[in-house]
């Protein structure tokens, strides 16, 4: 099954829409505090974790405006149990409106459950998540978080990270953009 999950923002980039299917994904993913009522109204950005994420969502917004033409990125949308490859394309209207559908490509399922959580506040051992293929860095390798997890990093059932952007997942919106400076 491809699922699809759409989201649609004013041009105040507050979120003004979801789709048939969104209510159900947030209850089935653990994600009861996205429940329609609780986010409708508000800004995309409160939902983005990290600096360099958000700059990387706004600058996506940004492009989708000054394009005719929808965009597409793959990313990750992991849960505990699976990877979920999922196409993300967005296109903005002409009052400055933008759609987000994200739709699902394929799944796998994980070699050992990973949970994640967001660490309050970073620490030199903290890892980083990178927000679009949800691979872990540590040290100076980006990795799947099962190998953090398998190599008998933390006991604890949960990793504390923080998000960002890894190089290769920069580099997707670089291509988009045209801007291939580091």
């Amino acid at each position: 099954m491809t699922e699809l999950i759409n989201f649609w923002l004013n041009a105040q980039d507050q979120i003004v829409s979801v789709g048939r299917d969104w209510e159900r994904c947030a209850n089935e993913n653990g994600g009861h505090e996205l429940t329609c009522s609780r986010i409708i109204g508000r800004p995309l950005l409160e939902f983005v974790s990290g600096k360099v994420t958000r700059t990387f969502v706004q600058s996506l917004l940004q492009l989708a405006r000054d394009s005719v033409k929808p965009i597409e990125l793959d990313y990750r949308c992991d849960s505990p149990l699976l990877r979920r490859y999922t196409r993300m394309r967005v296109v903005s209207d002409a009052s400055g409106g933008v759609l987000f559908s994200h739709q699902t490509l394929r799944t796998e399922k994980r070699s050992c459950p990973v949970r994640i959580a967001l660490a309050s506040q970073r620490g030199h051992h903290t890892p980083i998540r990178c927000s679009m293929c949800n691979r872990v860095k540590l040290a100076n390798a980006w990795l799947e978080p099962e190998h953090h997890l398998q190599s008998g990093a933390p006991d604890s059932p949960q990793m504390w990270v923080i998000y960002g952007i890894c190089n290769a997942c920069a580099l997707q919106l670089r291509l988009l953009t045209g801007d291939l400076n580091p």
